[in-house]
């Protein structure tokens, strides 16, 4: 048996648990072609080519596969199933058969399972391919149709992304929403009241008065008065509940708060977790969690916290998008306590921040499936002078959840203006004494900044991209230098507020929130069926009327990739790269070739 997964280090962690022979792709082998547009503009049929620095490994991989049972282990999502697909391509003819397995989590038992469930190739879901293709050849039409006519009118190097031009329209938005701000002052009037030495303040009902003659008028005809009149004390139980495990969005939006990283550093420490078997698979919009796993959390928190933090049936998280439930949301894959996770991320050769991140998921995980926080919450009205006050407390009880993981701006969400005080204890219709007034000036205050992860749950929110494209949407809009990182938030770049305007006034449908879902909710009736990938490209073209790419000059220019590796190639041989050819990415890949013949050759010798 031959297993073929896409990362290395997951490659030589199943042969280390399974004693199988397992290889690596190290991700896609094949693309389109950097130096023209790969597809045919009428049929949309992609022209695939091997990554020049992987143009041995389809002759590797069937050497391997001969006569083997073949188990196509990329990741199980769009992009992995690709590259299944791709690798089934080159070895279904050499093998004996090959067959699809999707791995969860790297540990014995998610393995054993995985194989278990294992499906020749040929009966899978072939939508998920389909799917791809949509949004490779989708993006690839607008990336070579729009960057060079965006670039030719504006004078300079843009590129135009399907889903990275609306993410930066998004900053662009925010941020010239904040410029057109204008502070307004409003003000909230409290009393301050004292039981029995306990000071407390009860806010005006009205909340916010936009003008300070009426906040004043009101003043004056309470200054006189000594007491305010108890009319209404509630009294209520308020129980908070955990929030669900991490989906991948989830967890790069808490990692930029807690940890400051950005989604794609998030992703990469994720995907060494994942691939050491630290982690489930950590590309996911689902919140289920494993049976099992459940079960073991809840024997755990029995035994180190007692029963008063287990719900009396395990919580229930239901994920927002339905079809998301064949995957868990992202968790740890053995339960331990908190004391064994430097050790766990030690054994694996990991570091600190690998912990800390794992720590973040361990907890919030572990967290989901205990008791609510529960809290005594009291509200108390009063009278002065005809005028109704009210007074909010809310103490805590029971930590439950709490005790492992809370938010960090969860008193924050409440909003400033709601004050939460110790509250003594007030009878309806007592007098309390009022000891003076307090009348705060305040102003409005512009919308916030995104942060990267902020700007990752907004995308989602519009549903915009996948959990998979996140981390790639927030490198090239920062890469390209159309927005960049402020003290943790996120500003537009000159660039990026020219191109947005150009894009608005030219080619407004590219920037779309609605049309962009669109496009994403097509994709999925894709990986359904009920969908071609030929009509998404075709309605995508035609949103560019069917516009041909703008010639490139001797096949275009090459590629930033193409280039560095080139010029190193050049230093490591000793050869000079002719001025003419770094102009054209054919003659760049032709120089290459020659270039790698020479130095095999000189090796040989």
């Amino acid at each position: 048996m031959l297993i073929i997964v896409e990362s290395p280090t997951k490659a030589k962690k199943i042969q280390e648990i399974l004693k199988v022979k397992t290889i690596s792709t190290v991700g896609h082998f094949k693309d389109l072609p950097d130096s023209s547009i790969g597809v045919d503009l009428k049929s949309y049929e992609p022209t695939f080519v091997y990554h020049e620095k992987k143009a041995n490994l389809p002759k590797e991989l069937r050497a391997a596969a001969k006569g083997e049972t073949v188990m196509l282990a990329g990741d199980p999502d769009r992009e992995g199933y690709a590259i299944s697909c791709h690798i089934n391509q080159e070895v279904q003819s050499v093998a004996k058969e090959c067959l699809r397995m999707e791995i969860f989590e790297v540990t014995e038992k998610g393995l054993k399972e995985s194989l278990a469930k294992a499906v020749p190739f040929e009966k899978t879901n072939a939508g998920l391919y389909n799917a791809f293709l949509g949004r490779r050849i989708g993006d690839r039409l607008v990336g070579y149709i729009l960057s060079p006519i965006a670039s030719r009118s504006l004078r300079g190097k843009y590129s135009v992304g399907r889903v990275q031009s609306p993410a930066v329209r998004l900053v662009v938005d925010r941020e010239r929403d904040i410029r057109a701000f204008v502070p307004s002052p409003y003000w909230m009037l409290d009393i301050q009241l004292d039981k029995d030495g306990v000071r407390f303040l009860a806010r005006h009902v009205r909340g916010k008065f936009e003008r300070i003659e009426d906040a004043r008028a009101i003043m004056d005809a309470i200054r006189s008065e000594t007491h305010a009149l108890s009319t209404k004390v509630e009294k209520k139980e308020v129980r908070q509940s955990p929030k669900p495990p991490f989906t991948t969005v989830d967890l790069q939006a808490a990692a930029a708060v807690r940890l400051k990283q950005s989604p794609e550093q998030t992703m990469k420490l994720a995907q060494a977790l994942f691939d050491h078997g630290i982690i489930t698979y950590h590309r996911t919009d689902s919140v289920r969690m494993d049976d099992a796993f459940i079960a073991e959390i809840r024997d755990f928190l029995g035994k180190t916290l007692g029963s008063n933090y287990l719900p009396e049936k395990p919580n229930r998280h239901k994920s927002k998008n339905s079809q998301a439930d064949a995957h868990e949301g992202i968790r740890p894959t053995h339960m331990h306590s908190m004391a064994e996770i430097a050790g766990i991320v030690g054994k694996e050769g990991l570091r600190q921040e690998h912990a800390r991140l794992y720590e973040l998921i361990f907890k919030r995980a572990v967290a989901s499936q205990m008791a609510p926080a529960r809290f005594d919450s009291t509200v108390l009205l009063f009278e002065v002078a005809g005028e109704l006050f009210k007074a909010s407390g809310r103490v805590l009880v029971f930590d439950g959840f709490l005790k492992v993981y809370a938010e960090p701006d969860e008193e924050k969400e409440r909003g400033e203006d709601e004050k939460l005080q110790l509250l003594p204890p007030v009878e309806p219709g007592e007098m309390v004494p009022k000891v003076g007034e307090v009348l705060d000036e305040k102003k409005t205050k512009p919308p916030g900044r995104f942060t990267l992860g902020s700007l990752v749950k907004e995308l989602e929110r519009l549903g915009i991209g996948r959990p998979s494209t996140y981390a790639a949407i927030t490198k090239n809009i920062t890469g390209r230098g159309y927005v960049r990182e402020e003290k943790g938030k996120v500003v537009p770049m000159p660039p990026g507020e020219t191109l947005i305007d150009y894009l608005r006034g030219q080619h407004a449908w590219v920037i779309d929130y609605e049309l962009t879902s669109k496009m994403e909710s097509f994709l999925d009736l894709v990986v359904e069926n009920k969908e071609t990938w030929q009509r998404f490209c075709k309605g995508v073209h035609n949103k560019m009327g069917f516009a041909i790419p703008a010639a490139r000059g001797a096949g275009g220019g090459p590629s930033e990739g193409q280039l560095k590796y080139a010029a190193d190639l050049a230093a490591k041989s000793g050869l000079a790269i002719p001025e003419e050819t770094l102009k054209s990415g054919r003659e760049l890949s032709l120089w290459i070739e020659k270039a790698v013949g020479l130095k095999t050759s000189k090796g040989k010798s």
